[in-house]
C-alpha cells in the first residue's frame, strides 16, 4: 500500500464542505411577515440540497468509475454526449439524473412554512439529455487534482405556506467531493497515450528500446564471440521487455504498478536469462505458468527470482574506425607498388631547374614615307613587302619576374622596317611606286630561372648542387630562343619566344631516405582515428572516412612539414606531399562508398521505420548507456492508488480467457509481436541492394570471406557442400597466384613465392586466411631474405589481396553460397526445435550446445562496413521490432481513507447503462486499454568473425496473434 503523505478523505470533506460551496440565490418573497419563518426554512432546504447533491455526485462519480464510457453508442442518450470527452459528458448526465431523484426527497419544515428543491425534468430525447448535461460543470480540484469539483445550475428551492408559494430560490451550488474519478480517468488515458506514443515521445516506445538493447547488446557479442546463438533478439525477448516497459510506465503514470505484474516479469525474466532456448522455439504450453499468477493464487518459484541484470547496458557504446590499411595503400601509390613511382618523380622535380627567355617590347614611334600612285590608266600588277630589324645596343635593365631568377640579359633600341613595292603597267609603259614604314622600340630581353616548385616549400638555391643544372637549363632556353638578339628580334616580328626547358641535377639525397621519411609519415597517419557513436555508424548516420578526410586536411600543413631552400629537403617535402595527396584520394574514395552504403542502409532501414522516429530509437539507445533513475515520485499526491490488470502480465502466447477471469469463452492473444532482423544475412536480398550501388563489386557473388564461414559450418555430406567447395578453391586458386605475383615483382623467386602460401589448412580455412590477412602475413615471414624490402614486400601483399579480393574469380556465386547457408540455417532449426520439443529443462545449456555445437553463432550474418574493403572496421545489424497488446481488464483503485469504499475505475470492454425514470438508457461503452508501438534496436561489433544477427532463417518472427488485428476476436 502506498502511504506516502496521506491524509484521510473524511477530513478533507469537512474542509470542503465549510469552504467549497457557493450559491447563486434570487429570493422572491410574497409575505413579509413571515420572513423569519421563510428564512430559517429555505436555509434548511439549502443545507440539504448541498448534502443531497454532494451524495449524488459522489455516488454519480463512483458509478461513472466502474462503468465508463469512451466510445459514444449511437443511441437518444449516446448521441448526447460529446464525442471528443464522453467519459466526462457521460459523468454530468449521471450526476444529473441522480441529483434530480435525490432532490425529490428534500422537504425542510420550519413553523408553517415547507421548503422543498427540484431540477428540471428531463425530455428523453437527445436534446434533453444534452440539456442536463449542460447544466452540470465538473473539473478536477485540489493542490494535486484529487478532488472533483461540481456546479449544478438550475437548482429550485421553493417554500410554501398553505398550498402557497412565499419563497423562491434559483441556485447554482459549486463544492467538491472528495472522488478522484477525473484522476482515475485521466491518469488511464495518459497511460494509454504513453504506451502507444511513438519513439521519439517519453513513453513505452522509448523504454522498449532501452530495455532491448542490453539484451541484443548481449546476445550479439555472445554469439560474436562464438556463443551457438541463432536468435539474437527473438518473440520472448520483445514480450519481457514490452511487459518491465509497461510496469515502468504504470509507476510513472500512477505512482505504483501491479505486483503481479512485477512478479511476472520477475519470473519471465528469470526463465529468459537461464532458460530460454536460443531459436525462440519455447515452451508456449507452460509459458503462462511461469508469467501469470497460479488460479489457487499462490506464486511460482521463477515469479521470486532476481530479475538479474538484463536492463544493463554497454556504457557509451561507440565505435573508433582508424585511417589504418589506406595508409598502406597510399603508401603503395607513391612508392611505385601500385602504378608510377611518384616518389622518384618527387625527387626528380626537387632537383629540376626550369629556364625560360622572356622579351618585353614597347613602342616607341613610327615614320611613313611613299609616293603616290601614278593615277589615270595605270594597273596594279604586282606588290611585295620586306621587313628587316636592326639592333642597337641600350640602356635598360632587363625584365624581372616574382619567383624566377635573371641569369641573362640585355636591352636593345629595334627598329622595324616595313618597304611596300607595288608595279604598275599602262600598255607597254612600267612604274613603281614606294611605301617605307619605320616602327621603334624599346626591347627588354633576359634569361630567366628557377626551381621546379614544390608545395609547401620555398624556392630552392640554383647554386651549389644546382649549378649545373642551373647553366644547362639557361643555356638551352637562349638557344632555343636563339639568343639574346634573336629573341628581340623574334618577338619584335611578333613571334613567339615562350618556351621553357628543364634540366635536373644528380640527386643529392638518396631515394631510401626520402622512402624511410615517407615510410613514417605512414606510420604516423595510419594511427589517425575517429570515433562516432555505434548506432549512428550502424543506421547510416555517420561517415568515419569523411571525418578521417576532414581531420588529414586540417593537419595537412603540419604533417608535411617545412624545409628549407636546399634540394634536399625540399625532395622531403615533395615526396611528403605526393603521399598526402595519394591518401587524401584513398580516403575520399572511402568516403565515396560509405556515402553509398549509407545512403542504401537510410533507404533500407526507412521502408520499416520512419527516420524521424529511429532519431527517437537512437535517442532512447543513449539514454539507455546511462543509469536510470529508480525514484518515482507520487503523481497522485495524498491519494493512495492500486493498478490491478488482467492480464497483470501480457504473454505473447494464447491464454484462455477463463485463466484470466476475463468475460467471455476461447483464447485470446493479450500480446502480439513482430521482429524484423534487417541484415540477417551479408549476402542476402537487403544487403545486396546495398552494396549494388557499389560498381565494384559483382551482382551475383558475395565474398570469399562469407563463403568461407558458410563453408566452413558444413558437413561433408550435406547438400550443395561439394559445389561451394569447388567454388571456394577456384577462389583461393586466383588469390593465391595474383599473390605470387606481387611476390616475384618484389624479388622473390616464384618457387619460393609459391612455398611461402603453402599450407596444409581445409579449403574453408585457406579461404578465411586469405581473406583475413592472416595467409599474407605468414608469406612475408617466409619469403622474405636477402635483396627483399620487408616493408615493401608486406605493402604490396596487402594491396594486391585487396585488389584480388574485389575480383569476379575471387568471388564465389551467390546462388551457390545461398543455397548453401538457407540449407544450414534450416538444419539448425530442425535442430533447435528437436531440442525444444524434449523440454530440456534443468541442463538446456548444455543440450543446446550438444544439439547446434557451435553452429548456431557461425553462420554469417550483419552488414560489414565498410566495404568492399577486406578489413571492414564493423558489422552492424538492425532489428525493427513492433508490439500491441491489450489488457482485458484495467483496474484503477483509489483508497479515501474513511468509512466509504474505494473508487474503482475499470476498463473492460462493457456497455454502460442508465437508469432515466422506468427507461433503461444505452450510453456508450468503454474500450480496453490497449497500445501499438514501434522502435529500432541498433547493434555493432568488430569486424571478423561471424557477424551478428539472426541466423536460424526466420529474418522476420511474429508471435502467433500477429497481425493483432486478425488475431482475436473481441
Amino acid at each position: 500500500m502506498n502511504d506516502r503523505a496521506r491524509v484521510p478523505f473524511a477530513l478533507v470533506g469537512v474542509l470542503v464542505l465549510v469552504s467549497s460551496t457557493t450559491l447563486a440565490a434570487t429570493v422572491v418573497t410574497d409575505d413579509p411577515s413571515s420572513t423569519l419563518a421563510v428564512d430559517r426554512a429555505m436555509d434548511g432546504a439549502t443545507d440539504e440540497t448541498v448534502t443531497a447533491l454532494r451524495t449524488a455526485a459522489d455516488d454519480a462519480a463512483t458509478r461513472t468509475a466502474s462503468n465508463p464510457v469512451t466510445v459514444p453508442a449511437n443511441t437518444t442518450a449516446g448521441r448526447a454526449l460529446d464525442e471528443d470527452r464522453p467519459f466526462r459528458d457521460a459523468l454530468r448526465l449521471r450526476i444529473y439524473l441522480l441529483a434530480r431523484g435525490r432532490l425529490e426527497t428534500v422537504a425542510v419544515r420550519r413553523g408553517g412554512v415547507v421548503a422543498n428543491a427540484s431540477l428540471p425534468p428531463v425530455a428523453p430525447t437527445t436534446e434533453g439529455y444534452r440539456s442536463a448535461i449542460e447544466r452540470v460543470r465538473v473539473e478536477r480540484a485540489g493542490p494535486n487534482g484529487t478532488a472533483l469539483r461540481v456546479e449544478i445550475r438550475g437548482v429550485r428551492l421553493t417554500g410554501t405556506h398553505e398550498g402557497r408559494t412565499v419563497a423562491s430560490e434559483e441556485l447554482s451550488p459549486t463544492f467538491v467531493v472528495a472522488n478522484p474519478v477525473l484522476l482515475q480517468h485521466d491518469r488511464t488515458e495518459r497511460f494509454e497515450r504513453r504506451a502507444n506514443a511513438p519513439v521519439t515521445r517519453p513513453g513505452l516506445a522509448r523504454r522498449l528500446t532501452a530495455r532491448l538493447y542490453p539484451i541484443a547488446w548481449t546476445r550479439g557479442y555472445a554469439q560474436y564471440g562464438g556463443a551457438p546463438i541463432a536468435n539474437v533478439v527473438g518473440t520472448r525477448h520483445v514480450e519481457l521487455a514490452t511487459n518491465d516497459g509497461l510496469l515502468a510506465e504504470q509507476r510513472a503514470v500512477f505512482g505504483t504498478a501491479d505486483p503481479e505484474g512485477d512478479r511476472g516479469v520477475a519470473a519471465a525474466a528469470g526463465r529468459v536469462a537461464t532458460e530460454d532456448l536460443v531459436a525462440g522455439t519455447a515452451i508456449n504450453g507452460r509459458w503462462t505458468d511461469v508469467v501469470l499468477p497460479k488460479p489457487d493464487g499462490s506464486d511460482s518459484a521463477a515469479s521470486r527470482r532476481r530479475r538479474g541484470t538484463w536492463r544493463e547496458s554497454p556504457t557509451d557504446p561507440s565505435v573508433t574506425v582508424g585511417v589504418n590499411g589506406s595508409a598502406d595503400r597510399a603508401f603503395a601509390d607513391v612508392v611505385g607498388i601500385d602504378g608510377d613511382d611518384e616518389l622518384a618523380r618527387a625527387v626528380e622535380r626537387a632537383h629540376t631547374v626550369q629556364a625560360r627567355t622572356v622579351v618585353e617590347t614597347s613602342r616607341r614611334g613610327s615614320d611613313v614615307r611613299r609616293t603616290g600612285p601614278p593615277g589615270g590608266s595605270w594597273r596594279l600588277v604586282g606588290e611585295r613587302t620586306t621587313r628587316r630589324v636592326t639592333l642597337e645596343p641600350a640602356a635598360g635593365r632587363p625584365p624581372t619576374a616574382p619567383g624566377w631568377e635573371t641569369r641573362d640579359g640585355a636591352s636593345f633600341r629595334a627598329t622595324e622596317t616595313e618597304t611596300t613595292t607595288r608595279s604598275w603597267r599602262r600598255g607597254d609603259e612600267r612604274t613603281t611606286t614606294t611605301a617605307v614604314v619605320e616602327r621603334t622600340y624599346r626591347v627588354r630581353v633576359a634569361v630567366q630561372a628557377r626551381t621546379a616548385p614544390v608545395r609547401g616549400a620555398p624556392a630552392g638555391a640554383l647554386d651549389g648542387a644546382l649549378s649545373g643544372a642551373t647553366d644547362r637549363a639557361v643555356d638551352a632556353a637562349a638557344a632555343e630562343a636563339g639568343g639574346l638578339e634573336g629573341a628581340a628580334r623574334r618577338a619584335v616580328a611578333g613571334g613567339d619566344v615562350s618556351a621553357t626547358t628543364n634540366a635536373t641535377a644528380d640527386p643529392t639525397v638518396e631515394r631510401t631516405a626520402v622512402e624511410a621519411d615517407v615510410r613514417a609519415l605512414r606510420e604516423r597517419t595510419r594511427a589517425f582515428s575517429t570515433t562516432v557513436p555505434a548506432t549512428d555508424l550502424a543506421t547510416g548516420r555517420a561517415n568515419p572516412p569523411r571525418r578521417l578526410h576532414e581531420d588529414l586536411t586540417a593537419r595537412r600543413d603540419r604533417l608535411r612539414g617545412e624545409a628549407d631552400r636546399s634540394a634536399a629537403e625540399r625532395a622531403h617535402v615533395a615526396a611528403r606531399a605526393a603521399y598526402l595527396d595519394a591518401l587524401d584520394r584513398r580516403l575520399e574514395t572511402r568516403a565515396e562508398r560509405h556515402g553509398e552504403v549509407n545512403r542504401g542502409v537510410g533507404d533500407e532501414l526507412a521502408d520499416h521505420i520512419d527516420p524521424a522516429r529511429l532519431d527517437g530509437a537512437l535517442a532512447a539507445h543513449r539514454a539507455a548507456s546511462r543509469s536510470p533513475s529508480r525514484t518515482y515520485e507520487d503523481p497522485a499526491g495524498n491519494l493512495s492508488l492500486a493498478v490491478e490488470t488482467g492480464p497483470s502480465y501480457l504473454p505473447s502466447s494464447p491464454v484462455r480467457r477463463d485463466r484470466i477471469d476475463a468475460r467471455g469463452e476461447g483464447k485470446i492473444h493479450p500480446l502480439a509481436t513482430r521482429n524484423l532482423n534487417v541484415f540477417a544475412s551479408p549476402h542476402g536480398q537487403v544487403v545486396k541492394s546495398i552494396f549494388d550501388r557499389l560498381p565494384i563489386l559483382g551482382e551475383r557473388t558475395v565474398s570469399l570471406a562469407t563463403a568461407a564461414q558458410v563453408l566452413a559450418e558444413m558437413d561433408g555430406d550435406e547438400r550443395r557442400y561439394d559445389a561451394l567447395r569447388a567454388e571456394v578453391a577456384r577462389a583461393n586458386r586466383h588469390v593465391r597466384g595474383e599473390l605470387v605475383a606481387a611476390m616475384t615483382a618484389e624479388g622473390v623467386s616464384e618457387s619460393t613465392a609459391r612455398a611461402a602460401l603453402e599450407t596444409d589448412a581445409s579449403t574453408a580455412a585457406e579461404a578465411k586466411a586469405l581473406a583475413n590477412g592472416s595467409a599474407t602475413d605468414r608469406a612475408v615471414e617466409r619469403a622474405a631474405g636477402d635483396g627483399v624490402d620487408r616493408d615493401r614486400l608486406r605493402v604490396r601483399l596487402r594491396a594486391a589481396r585487396e585488389d584480388a579480393l574485389t575480383d569476379e574469380a575471387a568471388r564465389p556465386s551467390l546462388s551457390t553460397t545461398d543455397g548453401a547457408a538457407g540449407g544450414l540455417k534450416k538444419e539448425i532449426r530442425r535442430k533447435l526445435e528437436s531440442a525444444a520439443k524434449a523440454r530440456l529443462e534443468a541442463a538446456i545449456e548444455d543440450g543446446r550446445r550438444r544439439a547446434l555445437g557451435k553452429r548456431a553463432g557461425s553462420v554469417p550474418a550483419g552488414l560489414p562496413l565498410a566495404p568492399p574493403l577486406t578489413g571492414w572496421y564493423a558489422t552492424t545489424n538492425v532489428w525493427y521490432v513492433e508490439t500491441a497488446g491489450t489488457y482485458e481488464r484495467f483496474v484503477v483503485r483509489s483508497d479515501r481513507g474513511d468509512a466509504r469504499g474505494p473508487t474503482v475505475y475499470v476498463r473492460e470492454g462493457r456497455v454502460s447503462r442508465l437508469d432515466h425514470g422506468d427507461r433503461r438508457l444505452r450510453l456508450g461503452r468503454d474500450e480496453r486499454v490497449s497500445f501499438r508501438t514501434e522502435t529500432a534496436v541498433v547493434v555493432v561489433v568488430p569486424p571478423g568473425e561471424s557477424g551478428i544477427g539472426d541466423t536460424d532463417g526466420v529474418a522476420d518472427e511474429r508471435s502467433p496473434g500477429w497481425p493483432p488485428d486478425e488475431a482475436d476476436d473481441r
